[in-house]
């Protein structure tokens, strides 16, 4: 492998990380807020649970039950199904006749009827 190879993949490496590191700062896995949260959220909890007395107001943690109308049932459609036109036989075309008169030969030689 020339050392320009060795150069390029070198540079493709780093290209790479640091795209993979950008990907995962900008979604948040590693940002300085994320490791934060991350401490924070235990000592909250751990803070919450020393403090707290439990028969302070026991109606605090009971769930809230909402209700919600349900949608209206939709109109019944009925749907009817028409049958195709049934295939009638047309009746037969008249037969075409071709009637050839013979001239009477008096020809104007096409001028017409001037």
């Amino acid at each position: 492998m020339n050392s320009i190879h060795r150069i390029g993949l070198t540079i493709a490496g780093f290209a790479g990380a640091l795209t993979m590191a950008g990907a995962l700062a900008v979604q948040g896995y590693a940002s300085d807020a994320s490791a934060a949260q991350a401490t924070a959220a235990p000592q909250a909890a751990a803070q919450a649970q020393g403090t707290s007395d439990p028969t302070a107001d026991p109606t605090a943690l009971d769930p809230e039950t909402i209700y919600i109308n349900p949608a209206p049932s939709p109109p019944i459609i009925t749907v009817t199904i028409t049958p195709p036109p049934s295939r009638t036989r047309r009746a037969p075309k008249p037969p075409v006749i071709h009637i050839i008169v013979p001239s009477s030969g008096d020809d104007d030689g096409g001028k017409g009827d001037d």
